[in-house]
């Protein structure tokens, strides 16, 4: 399969899989999503950071999902929330400890095996797990409520002492020739809370935005086909567009640290990336 070009889907969504309450059922459909956007990128002639960019987004919002169900189970009173806790928390465990394995070595992973683990998983537990706190949580504004207080941009910025900007009011522009990391990399950025996002497929469509339009930031690929990331920015500052520039990347190459030294790029980050990692990198070059 080309490079860009959309499979079809690893899991279809089904009502049989909704509980009836929008949090929850969203969610989910999220984390559906995300695992379709694995097996995009594990079928396109690609980047193997794609998948660990993704598999990393997967374990953030499992995070994020599993607080906010936990939330809501405490309004309610759950009887059995100690149990259901405990099931989120192995899998947290299973899902990190796959993620660090990725780290460690890309090429020594079966993108299927964690596919299949993962979608299991999630079935398993939506269907059996999920569907017992129904009766609970179905017209329970109160507990409902308790769960969308969870701030994802609070929760992954635990631990980071660093005043945090107002991620609503930012405006950022993503060039990356991925579809399956695009799509991934948008979602990241709005569930933060930053809304005005966009995201092109190329070079020349960035830099015609950049000039059309005022962003707090630009993230670039830097592999990408035709103009690579370091032409987009030597080109973006000969036209005058001075938004800081954070260049995302799967190698570490002595021409992204020559470009950072030369202030064309703000900084450069290493694929995968986590939220949190990505947070505190936009956190570094935007106003508080």
């Amino acid at each position: 399969m080309a490079k860009g070009e959309r499979a079809m889907a690893y899991i279809q969504w089904s009502r049989r899989f909704e509980l009836g309450v929008p949090f929850i059922d969203s969610d989910h459909k999220v984390l559906v999503g995300l695992l379709n956007r694995m097996n995009d990128a594990a079928r396109v002639d690609g980047d193997l950071t794609d998948i660990g960019g993704i598999l990393s987004a997967l374990v953030d919002y499992t995070r994020y999902h599993f607080a906010r169900e936990e939330r809501a189970q405490e309004s309610a009173g759950y009887p059995d929330m100690d149990d259901h806790r405990e099931q989120h928390a192995r899998l947290a465990i299973e899902a990190r400890r796959l993620f660090e394995a990725y780290r460690r070595d890309p090429g020594g992973i079966e993108v299927g095996d964690i596919l299949d683990f993962l979608s299991d998983w999630l079935m398993d537990h939506i269907l059996l797990h999920d569907m017992a706190i129904k009766p609970y949580l179905l017209a329970n504004l109160e507990a409902v409520s308790a769960a969308e207080g969870v701030d994802y941009a609070a929760l992954m910025a635990e631990g980071d002492t660093r005043k945090q900007p107002d991620w609503t009011r930012l405006a950022v522009l993503a060039v990356e020739d991925s579809r399956p990391f695009a799509h991934v990399l948008q979602a990241i950025l709005n569930v933060i809370g930053i809304h005005d996002v966009a995201v092109v497929s190329d070079a020349a469509e960035g830099l015609r935005l950049a000039e059309g339009q005022r962003f707090d930031l630009i993230l670039a690929d830097w592999r990408m086909q035709g103009m690579d990331g370091l032409d987009f920015v030597h080109t973006a500052r000969a036209r005058g567009i001075t938004a800081p520039v954070v260049m995302l990347t799967g190698y570490v190459d002595e021409s992204l640290e020559a470009a950072r030294e030369g202030f064309q790029i703000s900084e450069w980050l290493q694929k995968p990336v986590t939220s949190a990692e990505l947070m505190a990198c936009i956190a570094r070059h935007v106003a508080a």
